[in-house]
């Protein structure tokens, strides 16, 4: 019978299993009312240029040349565009530049800045340019690329390397469209023995 004292009673039972109710649908009444907050992008970055504005998330980025046809593409976590000097700025692109002869060559780095217009973009940070069909790769510390030229050149190092060779130089240039780069500048080269 003391057990039977000690628990509580019909009408208790009632207000507590409706006190649960109430605070269990408060809780899922705050998480619907905060899920925009939640799910929102991150704030959008400053830059020296002011702030943007827009920014975009996920983006994958396609420009035609003049005949319609595929130039460039370029993939990116975030890409940001300050009004101030018509500058977008991207977080670790990937590039592909495609020559209008069919030769494709792609571009990485830490960021990039593509000028007014588009019609330029700077990579920096460890960028590489990579020829997939010669299977050759240069890094370099700072990559421009002019796209109507399709002109791609380094005034820093540059360590091109294709298989076990590797090259260094201290300017690079290379034309997209004639498949054919060049390096200047006490050049020098490590080309082991062809092994039999």
């Amino acid at each position: 019978m003391a057990l039977r004292d000690r628990l509580p009673s019909g009408r208790t039972r009632t207000r507590l299993g409706i006190l649960v109710l109430v605070l269990a649908l408060g809780g899922v009444l705050t998480l619907i009312d905060q899920r925009n907050t939640l799910m929102a992008p991150g704030p959008a970055p400053d830059s020296e240029a002011g702030v943007p504005d827009y920014y975009l998330e996920g983006v994958s980025y396609t420009r035609f040349n003049e005949q319609g046809r595929t130039a460039q593409t370029m993939e990116s976590p975030r890409v940001s565009h300050t009004p101030e000097d018509d500058v977008t700025r991207a977080v670790t692109p990937h590039f592909t530049l495609l020559g209008d002869d069919g030769n494709r060559w792609t571009a990485d780095g830490e960021r990039a800045t593509l000028g007014p217009g588009a019609n330029t973009f700077e990579l920096a940070g460890n960028a590489i340019l990579r020829q997939p069909a010669d299977g050759w790769q240069l890094e370099t510390d700072v990559l421009h690329y002019d796209v109507p030229s399709q002109h791609a050149w380094s005034d820093s190092e540059a360590v091109f390397t294709r298989n076990e060779q590797r090259t260094r130089g201290d300017r690079f240039d290379g034309w997209v469209n004639e498949d054919r780069m060049t390096l200047e500048g006490n050049v020098q080269g490590f080309h082991p023995p062809i092994r039999r």
